[in-house]
């Protein structure tokens, strides 16, 4: 298979629009050798010659003609794909590939991007919902750009430069009608017993939990686990357990959200990227954003 370098390409075109090396070379700023042996090598990868010698004039032959509007129609291509990654990339109309925690989706991601918005109105969005120790692999794998995740969970993760936004506050989460549904404050402690709705464990929140239950010398019995908070929710509304949650942006009937005392109960939102990758514009774009807001109040994102 012939292997012919971009280079060759650009040098042989200007051959031939110009008709000599010497014209060619002095556009080029390089040698007239170096045209010569970029075309030399360019037929002999081809097979055929492309221009037939007068003097110091090279024109093209029927070949080289030939060659000449299918290199033309690549070189279109070529610049058409790279056009389209640059706007791809750029950070006024730019796409950014953003994963983060399901959790997440309901308030904290639309406000970030409505920020982001009111000062690039033309960037577009790839949305990944994942857990976190998914977030950290797609991070690794360049399937994402940028996620808004919990950091804490993946100190074992090399590469990866976390920035934290703001931390929120968990709750524990029970139906209407349970005993300790009329408290404003609890200790955690007064869940030991209880039938526990809680995420697997392959979500920060189920860490957190485990993390909880251990400080306050919790076996807990798990009565469900899933991986959507709105069904754990509803799981908890039919009186199947209890929970420990983010504050829900708009609380469904038949739940009761209690503060819990004990302030390691809380889950960190961080910013996260790949430091030693590049980073494209739209993308560090929007993570400048996120990080310009980790200043607002919680509820202002949450």
């Amino acid at each position: 298979m012939a292997v012919v370098e971009l280079y060759q390409l650009r040098y042989f075109q200007t051959v031939a629009e110009l008709g000599t090396l010497r014209d060619a070379a002095e556009h080029l700023a390089v040698s007239q050798s170096a045209v010569s042996r970029a075309i030399a090598m360019l037929e002999y990868e081809i097979g055929v010659e492309l221009f037939t010698r007068r003097g110091r004039a090279n024109e093209l032959n029927r070949f080289g003609k030939a060659f000449l509007r299918s290199s033309l129609a690549a070189q279109r291509s070529l610049d058409t794909a790279m056009a389209g990654v640059r706007q791809l990339a750029g950070v006024d109309a730019g796409t950014v590939a953003l994963g983060f925690l399901a959790s997440l989706g309901v308030a904290t991601v639309p406000r970030l991007i409505r920020r982001h918005h009111d000062s690039f109105p033309s960037a577009r969005f790839e949305l990944h919902q994942n857990p976190g120790p998914a977030l950290v692999s797609d991070l690794a794998t360049g399937l994402i750009d940028v996620c808004i995740s919990y950091p804490m969970t993946f100190d074992e993760s090399p590469g990866v430069k976390w920035h934290n936004l703001f931390t929120q506050r968990l709750y524990a989460v029970v139906d209407r009608d349970h005993p300790l549904a009329s408290r404003e404050l609890i200790g955690f402690e007064e869940l030991a017993g209880q039938p526990f709705v809680a995420f697997d464990r392959d979500f920060t929140l189920r860490r957190i939990f485990d993390d909880a239950c251990a400080r306050h010398n919790i076996t807990p019995t798990i009565a469900f686990e899933g991986t959507d908070m709105a069904t754990l929710r509803g799981l908890i509304g039919a009186r199947l357990g209890v929970g420990i949650m983010p504050r829900a942006s708009t609380r469904p009937p038949g739940i009761v959200e209690i503060a819990v005392d004990d302030k390691e109960l809380v889950r960190p939102i961080a910013v996260g990227w790949m430091g030693d990758r590049y980073l494209p514009p739209s993308a560090a774009a929007f993570r400048d954003t996120a990080m310009a807001a980790c200043g607002l109040p919680e509820q202002d994102l949450a």
